[in-house]
């Protein structure tokens, strides 16, 4: 028996996007002032969200229903990326792990095509072995080669580049992971799905 435990949906990854469309991307990538200022609480309202923690790295929650956390190395400011969990399914029994494996390969055309209908066409998407799966423009972004061919990771993948003149536009990763238990007989696996949205900086691109 598989279990579904994000309780989200493409369609729901869709408004998480379409949420984000119109923001002013440079005072995201700048940071929120200290949180539980009232400052911090209008910078976060701007932004469509509703802020849940105070200290370290900001937690809030669109007005889509999803959890985003603001990546900052616990220091607020600058924001690296921002980052959604879409979707999550985990085998109560190690005899359901080849469902884990069909189930997580229904599940990505849907999610992906939410994400295109959004964002346009992905600059690239496809499995974790293609041939020109490629080099991330930064290591931050996804993982190294030898680490992808050893582990899998990410088990598909898709990403956007900045599109338009707005500064501060940034790089949208969508990724499937597929834990390695999952490949096992011993030890219930699961699948996730994750949304990184990245700051351009780090690539040379303007902010």
């Amino acid at each position: 028996m598989l279990t579904e435990t994000s309780g989200r949906t493409a369609q729901n990854l869709a408004a998480e996007l379409a949420g984000l469309r119109g923001l002013d991307w440079t005072s995201v990538w700048q940071g929120p002032p200290q949180g539980g200022s009232s400052e911090c609480r209008t910078w976060c309202q701007r932004n469509g969200w509703e802020p849940q923690t105070a200290d370290r790295n900001l937690v809030v929650h669109s007005s889509a229903g999803g959890r985003w956390k603001l990546e900052a190395n616990g220091n607020w400011h600058p924001v690296e990326s921002l980052t959604h969990w879409a979707w999550h399914v985990d085998a109560t029994d190690p005899a359901d792990n080849p469902e884990v494996l069909a189930h997580a390969a229904r599940e990505w055309p849907g999610f992906l095509a939410a994400a295109e209908g959004v964002l346009g066409p992905a600059a690239w998407s496809g499995p974790w072995d293609a041939q020109d799966f490629p080099e991330p423009p930064v290591d931050s972004f996804w993982p190294s080669r030898d680490y992808r061919l050893k582990t899998r990771t990410p088990y598909r993948m898709a990403f956007w580049e900045p599109r338009g003149g707005h500064p501060g536009q940034p790089w949208f990763v969508l990724v499937q992971s597929v834990s390695f238990s999952a490949w096992t007989s011993e030890t219930p696996g699961g699948s996730r799905l994750r949304l990184s949205v990245n700051a351009p900086a780090k690539t040379g691109r303007q902010l």
